[in-house]
C-alpha cells in the first residue's frame, strides 16, 4: 500500500485513519482492494466488513496440576473487531484487573463470575495508532510502575489522544512510553520520539530501561535508551520514507550517542545494541538465583537471540556492563518473570512468517534462589489480610514483586502513619517504597502534603534524597507532556525555595531530578537557575542538558530565555532555544543570528520541523540571504524550505540569488533549484 503513504502520512489521529479507511473500503472499490485485504467473510466482496471480521483473542493459560507445564487454555475475551484495530501486543494482569493494549484502545477486562471469562470491559485510553504503518508498530509492554500507574508504549504509528481532563496529545509521528491511572485518569504522555520500543523495564531504582528499534538503514543498529521524563528521543516515522535523500534522522546522526554538532533538543541513546530488540524484563529480586541478581534480560527477534545485562550509574545516566548472549533459536517477542521465579517468554510461531500457532517458553536454572518457593506463596497470598506490620515488613523484601505488592495495599487502606514511619528507617529499599506509596496518597489527594517528605530531604542518603526529589515532582508536569508547553506560572511556589539549591549539588542524578521536579512545578525562575544546574558542564552531558531544557521550558519566561541569545555560553543558547521550541514561540528566531554554527542550526530546526513555528518562518527564509554558516546542511535546507513555505515572489527571487551564489556548495544550490522547479506546484 505505498500508494497510501502521503494520505497515511497526513493523518493526526486514528478517527482520520477511521475516515479513510471508510471512504476506500467500500464495496464499489472491491476490485482495487483485492490486494489490499482477503475476502475474510468469503461474500464476495474486499471491503470494510473484512477488516471487521477477525478479532483478536486473550488466552488464559493454566498449569492445572502443577507440574510446571501449562495444560489447559481457554479463550479469556475476544470480540476486538474495530476496523482499525491494531494486535492486541501487550497484556497485564494487576489485582484483578486484565488490561491488553490493542489500537486504538487500551482496554480493561474483569472476569466478576470466576468463569474464566471477562464479563466486563472499558476502553480507559483511545487515540493511538494514527499511521496505518508499520506492521508491528503498535502499542505494547504494559507493566505497573513503581508509582501504581499503568505504563505501556506505542510505536511510530502515533497517537493523537485527549486525557479524561480533556487535555490533547498529538504526537502523531512519534513512539513514546504513556502512563495513566488504573482507571484511565491523568493519562499523559511519559516520553516521545522512540520509534518501537516493545517493552520497558524498571529496574530496583524505579528507572526505566528500554532497547529502541532502527529503522532498517544501512549502518544503523538498534539503540539501548534511559528513558526519563519528557524526553525527545528524536525519531519521527516520516523519516521512515526519506530514501535516496537528505534525512535528518541519518544526516544529522539522531540515530547514534552523542556525537559534537548533534542535535540538542533530541536525547540520544546510552549506546548502540542488538538487532529486532523485542522482550525485556528485570530479575525482581529472587527469581532464578543469586547469579542472576539486578540483571536485565532482552530478546532479539526474530534472529532468535537472548541477552542479559546490568547497569552501572554514570553521572546522571547509566551505562550497561557485563553484556552477554545466554540462548539463542527461538524469536521470543514478549518476556516476564512468573510467581515460580522462572523467565517466561512468548514466541511468534517460528518467525517469519507468521504461522498463528505460537508458544510459551520457559527459561530457568538448575540451582535456584533460596527464597523462591516463599516468594511465589507471598505472591498468591491474600494482602489485604495481612497485618499493617507485616506489610512493613515486606517493603523491605528481597523480591520487588513482593514489595510493590505491600506499598499498594498500604496505600488501599491509606495507612500514611505507617508508611511514613517506614520512610524514616529501615533499609534503604523499605524507605524508598514507603516514599512511593507516600507519592501515591499525594496523587489520591486534592492537593499535595510534601512537608513530610521535606522534612527528610536533607537528613538521607543521595538515593532516598533523589526518590524524594522525584516523587515531588512527579504529581506535577503533565501539561509539560504537551506537544506546546503552556508558559510559566505567574505564581511562585513554596516547593522551589527547597528544591533549588539542589541544581548545585555534587551528585548529577540529584541535580538531574531536581531540575526535571522544578520544571514540573512550573515556579518562575531567571536564567541563572540553568548556570546553577549546569555549572561548567561539557556539551557531552546530554542527561543534563536535558534536565535544564525540562527546567527552562517550566520556569522561565520567553523573555528570559531570549536573552539568552546574548549568552557566551553556546549550550545556554541551545537550552533556550529548544525550551522555546517545545512553547511554539517565534522568540526562538533571535538565534538564527547566533555566532555559534549549531545554535543557529538548532533555531532553524525549532522553527521548521514538526508543526513549524508560523510566526518565525519568514526570519528562518530571510536567513538564507545572511547566514553565514553556508555548508550547514541542517540550516540551508530548511531555509530553502521555508522561502518555498512562504512561496512570495520575493521568497522565490532569495532562493534564485542563493542558487546563483558561486560560494555555496553545489548539492545545496541544487536544492535551492530544486525548489524552484517546484514553486508553482508545491
Amino acid at each position: 500500500n505505498r500508494d497510501w503513504i502521503p494520505d497515511d502520512l497526513s493523518f493526526l489521529s486514528p478517527d482520520d485513519k477511521r475516515a479513510f479507511y471508510r471512504k476506500h473500503f467500500t464495496p464499489e472499490n472491491s476490485e482495487a482492494n483485492k490486494r489490499r485485504v482477503k475476502d475474510f467473510n468469503k461474500d464476495g466482496k474486499h471491503d470494510l466488513d473484512d477488516l471487521q471480521f477477525l478479532t483478536e483473542r486473550i488466552h488464559l493459560i493454566e498449569d492445572t496440576d502443577g507440574d510446571g507445564l501449562a495444560d489447559k487454555t481457554s479463550v479469556y475475551a475476544e470480540d476486538f473487531k474495530d476496523e482499525i484495530a491494531g494486535i492486541a501486543a501487550g497484556v497485564l494482569h494487576h489485582e484483578g484487573d486484565v488490561y491488553t493494549t490493542i489500537v486504538p484502545d487500551v482496554w480493561k477486562l474483569r472476569d466478576t463470575d470466576n468463569d474464566g471469562k471477562a464479563d466486563t470491559r472499558e476502553s480507559i485510553a483511545y487515540g493511538f495508532g494514527a499511521h496505518l504503518a508499520y506492521a508491528g508498530h503498535d502499542m505494547h509492554g504494559l507493566t505497573v510502575g513503581p508509582d501504581g500507574r499503568i505504563y505501556w508504549t506505542v510505536g511510530d504509528k502515533g497517537l493523537g489522544a485527549t486525557s479524561k481532563k480533556g487535555l490533547h496529545f498529538k504526537y502523531p509521528n512519534h513512539g513514546a512510553l504513556l502512563r495513566c491511572d488504573s482507571d484511565g485518569s491523568n493519562f499523559e504522555v511519559y516520553a516521545r520520539g522512540l520509534r518501537n520500543v516493545q517493552e520497558i523495564a524498571f529496574d530496583q531504582f524505579g528507572n526505566i530501561f528500554g532497547v529502541d528499534n532502527d529503522s532498517d538503514r544501512p549502518g544503523e543498529k538498534e539503540r539501548f535508551v534511559y528513558i526519563v521524563q519528557h524526553m525527545d528521543a528524536g525519531w519521527r516515522s516520516n523519516w521512515q520514507y526519506r530514501n535516496g535523500v537528505y534525512n535528518p534522522w541519518m544526516d544529522e546522526n539522531l540515530s547514534v550517542p552523542y556525537q559534537k554538532g548533534q542535535p540538542a533538543y533530541i536525547t540520544p541513546a546510552i549506546s548502540l545494541y542488538n538487532n529486532g530488540p523485542a522482550g525485556m524484563a528485570f530479575n525482581p529480586g529472587t527469581a532464578l538465583n543469586e547469579e542472576w541478581q539486578n540483571y536485565f534480560f532482552h530478546t532479539s527477534a526474530p534472529n532468535g537471540q537472548h541477552w542479559s545485562f546490568q547497569v552501572q550509574q554514570n553521572g546522571a545516566s547509566f551505562k550497561m556492563i557485563n553484556d552477554m548472549k545466554i540462548t539463542s533459536g527461538v524469536p521470543i517477542v514478549g518476556i516476564n518473570f512468573g510467581p515460580d521465579g522462572a523467565l517466561y517468554g512468548v514466541d511468534w510461531g517460528g518467525g517469519y512468517p507468521l504461522n498463528k500457532k505460537g508458544a510459551v517458553w520457559k527459561w530457568d536454572v538448575a540451582k535456584k534462589h533460596p527464597l523462591r518457593e516463599e516468594t511465589a506463596g507471598k505472591l498468591r497470598s491474600d494482602f489485604s489480610k495481612s497485618s499493617a506490620d507485616s506489610l512493613v515488613k515486606d517493603l523491605g523484601y528481597a523480591d520487588q514483586r513482593i514489595r510493590l505488592k505491600a506499598q499498594f495495599e498500604l496505600v488501599k487502606r491509606k495507612l500514611r502513619d505507617e508508611l511514613e514511619s517506614a520512610a524514616k528507617k529501615g533499609s534503604q529499599l523499605t524507605r524508598i517504597h514507603a516514599i512511593w506509596g507516600i507519592g501515591q496518597l499525594n496523587r489520591q489527594a486534592k492537593s499535595p502534603d510534601v512537608k513530610f517528605l521535606l522534612g527528610l530531604l536533607y537528613n538521607s542518603d543521595i538515593e532516598i534524597q533523589i526518590q524524594i526529589v522525584k516523587t515531588i515532582g512527579d504529581y506535577f508536569g503533565t501539561q509539560l507532556a504537551l506537544h506546546l508547553a503552556p508558559a510559566p506560572s505567574s505564581k511562585a511556589s513554596p516547593l522551589t525555595p527547597a528544591l533549588r539549591p539542589l541544581l548545585k549539588s555534587s551528585s548529577a542524578r540529584l541535580k538531574f531530578h531536581a531540575a526535571i521536579a522544578l520544571g514540573n512545578i512550573g515556579s518562575p525562575l531567571g536564567a541563572d537557575s540553568i548556570h546553577d544546574l549546569l555549572g561548567q558542564a561539557a556539551e557531552d552531558k546530554t542527561y543534563l542538558r536535558h534536565a535544564a531544557i525540562v527546567l527552562a521550558t517550566g520556569c522561565t519566561s520567553d523573555a528570559d530565555l531570549i536573552s539568552l541569545a546574548k549568552h557566551k555560553s553556546q549550550l545556554a543558547q541551545k537550552i533556550a532555544v529548544v525550551a522555546l521550541r517545545r512553547r511554539g514561540s517565534a522568540g526562538v528566531g533571535e538565534f538564527l543570528n547566533s555566532p555559534h554554527e549549531y545554535v543557529a542550526a538548532e533555531a532553524a530546526r525549532a522553527i521548521h520541523d514538526d508543526w513549524t513555528i508560523p510566526k518565525a518562518m519568514p526570519a528562518l527564509a530571510a536567513s538564507l540571504a545572511t547566514t553565514s554558516w553556508i555548508n550547514n546542511e541542517s540550516l540551508i535546507r530548511r531555509a530553502i524550505n521555508a522561502n518555498f513555505h512562504l512561496g512570495t515572489p520575493e521568497a522565490a527571487q532569495c532562493v534564485a540569488t542563493f542558487a546563483a551564489r558561486s560560494d555555496i556548495p553545489e548539492p545545496l544550490r541544487l536544492e535551492a533549484l530544486d525548489a524552484l522547479a517546484k514553486w508553482s506546484e508545491p
